[in-house]
């Protein structure tokens, strides 16, 4: 009981001084609801530009394959606060992608599990061209 304040206040502080960044990874049920009651966030699509056109991707989403994203930060949102809502292929590059977006100082992202291999296979739309 000795030990419940100080820990207490060490949890606060370290929340205070840890800032919110946030870094979800949701199934597709998921992911699909956060597109809809978040149409603002940026959707990223973090694989290469030939499975973009061979196996479609979400509809308004933006492609900067992972490996670009240092090199192409300008091309994100200026606020580093804003959602990034980001997937790929299966779920690997994107936890990547995220972990790089967080280092570009990306404080706000929801990552889809699956990738769009999970999201085609439950039947959700994609789009081509």
């Amino acid at each position: 009981m000795r030990f419940a304040l100080p820990l207490l206040t060490l949890l606060l502080l370290s929340g205070c001084l840890g800032g919110s960044a946030t870094w979800e990874r949701v199934d597709v049920d998921g992911f699909s609801e956060a597109i809809q009651e978040h149409p603002e966030g940026f959707l990223l699509d973090v694989r290469t530009t030939s499975e973009w056109e061979q196996d479609g991707h979400l509809e308004n989403a933006t492609l900067i394959p992972h490996t670009e994203l240092e090199t192409r930060e300008n091309e994100l949102p200026e606020d580093k606060d804003a959602l990034i809502l980001l997937y790929c292929r299966s779920g690997n590059r994107s936890q990547d992608a995220a972990k790089t977006l967080q280092d570009l100082g990306f404080t706000n992202l929801i990552e889809l599990e699956s990738g769009i291999t999970g999201w085609k296979n439950a039947g959700m739309p994609v789009v081509y061209g």
